[in-house]
């Protein structure tokens, strides 16, 4: 069942177009949200580590795992909406479910970047606590930029429009290149990188 997943999500990181070809016909939720919870436990584990050791306090920890996990879910869900309703306001023939698979199996890039951000997190606070407001937050939102670009709101977000919601090519690439550009400059503004 792993190895399984495994391959799926390499399939999704190394082919977008064939794994989004069936979507209008089969929306794959189960899978999609089986990804985004691999997503929201990566991105949750970082922020519990994050809290708990820079605070040396188990509450904040907890809930700053909590928030994580709830916050992936309802971005999940928020971006599918937005998505749906864009395509559907452009001409798009897809379905609310085939949002959600979409947006669900474009998250598979930000699973490997939210470890790569564990890993920051964890060498910041470990050997450069001094330094850890400036340089380490920076590329960790620089990661999520590119993890961004491959899948949602990026490159995979604009096959599943194109294929799931059977929306023009150039309709599908406007839509992702929009949210994309704005979710991208929240994530940099929000690292003050500018």
């Amino acid at each position: 069942m792993v190895l399984y997943f495994f391959q799926r999500i390499v399939q999704i990181l190394i082919d977008p177009e064939y794994t989004t070809a069936t979507l209008y016909d089969s929306p794959r939720v189960g899978e999609a949200f089986i990804i985004v919870s691999l997503y929201a436990l990566a991105t949750s584990v970082d922020s519990f580590l994050s809290g708990f050791l820079r605070t040396n306090t188990l509450s904040i920890g907890l809930l700053s795992f909590l928030i994580s996990t709830l916050t992936t879910y309802l971005l999940w869900i928020f971006l599918a909406i937005i998505f749906h309703v864009s395509a559907e306001l452009l001409g798009g023939l897809g379905e609310f479910p085939m949002a959600l698979g979409y947006v669900g199996l474009g998250t598979a890039p930000l699973v490997f970047t939210s470890l790569f951000s564990l890993i920051l997190t964890l060498v910041s606070i470990i050997f450069y606590p001094e330094e850890e407001e400036r340089i380490f937050p920076l590329l960790a939102s620089i990661v999520t930029v590119i993890g961004m670009a491959w899948g949602t709101p990026g490159v995979l977000c604009y096959f599943g429009l194109k294929n799931g919601e059977k929306l023009n090519p150039i309709k599908a690439f406007l839509v992702s290149f929009i949210l994309f550009s704005a979710l991208s400059l929240f994530v940099l503004y929000k690292s003050d990188f500018f």
